[in-house]
């Protein structure tokens, strides 16, 4: 009678909780930790920044775009679709070659073209580039003319009708201008990576550097902190007393 009897929840409760030591990061260890590690942020950046330098640097070929405008009347998307792909097909790409004389091989010549459609009409734009700007329309023309021709004797289709034709510009501009997008690259690559690597370094350090470190990873309040001696302060304390001792002996 009158006994209390401790409820499950109250044994619960009174159950020494199980810590599970938790890292966490506010933003004031987050710019301790760029500031602690600040030398790995450089160092990739200036790494990073001077690699992408170099590349910009280099003198790259500078490449010319010309292009031609037709018409082609298909009945059908399918078969307007197979009309343009046959554009880049070797049988007109060698033919090319072999009529204007350029040196190229068909697969080379084949990534030189692209094909294109005017907001999905049956109007077809057929663009060249190439590193010399009165080669790319001449290029353009002559692969006109011969899928033109091919595609009446192939497939049997007439009625392709030219809108322009690619004309030599008098005052050509390269399509590839000289950029500093390797150097912005590396710069922003190296800040991210060496961010990366400082966080990385700082989550496999174990050291404790504070009292709050040492409470969050043990889960117990300190009771004091001892402060760290000099060797010259422990070296030159024990020398005082040690005088302080011979004085007394004298003097007792």
């Amino acid at each position: 009678m009158g006994e209390h009897v401790e409820d499950e929840n109250e044994v619960y409760e009174k159950a020494p909780s199980s810590r599970v030591p938790v890292k966490e990061i506010n933003l004031k260890e987050w710019a301790a930790v760029i500031r602690r590690r600040l030398w790995i942020i450089l160092l990739t950046t200036v790494l990073l920044a001077v690699l992408g330098g170099l590349y910009s640097s280099q003198p790259e070929v500078p490449l010319y775009s010309s292009s031609a405008r037709i018409m082609i009347p298909a009945a059908t998307p399918e078969q307007l679709s197979t009309i343009k792909v046959f554009i880049r097909e070797p049988v007109v790409l060698e033919r090319v070659i072999q009529e204007s004389g350029i040196r190229r091989s068909a697969g080379g010549l084949r990534n030189q073209i692209s094909v294109g459609s005017v907001d999905n009409s049956i109007i077809t734009i057929i663009s060249v580039v190439d590193p010399d700007p009165a080669v790319a329309p001449q290029i353009v023309n002559a692969v006109v003319r011969v899928f033109t021709e091919e595609v009446s004797k192939r497939m049997g289709f007439n009625g392709i009708s030219v809108l322009t034709e690619a004309v030599e510009s008098p005052n050509p501009a390269p399509i590839n201008p000289p950029s500093n997008r390797a150097l912005i690259a590396g710069i922003i690559a190296g800040l991210v990576i060496g961010l990366g690597l400082a966080l990385l370094l700082e989550s496999l350090d174990d050291t404790l550097r504070s009292e709050r470190d040492l409470e969050r990873i043990l889960g117990v309040d300190s009771l004091g902190v001892v402060p760290k001696l000099q060797r010259k302060d422990s070296f030159g304390n024990s020398r005082r007393k040690n005088e302080y001792v011979r004085g007394e002996a004298i003097g007792s």
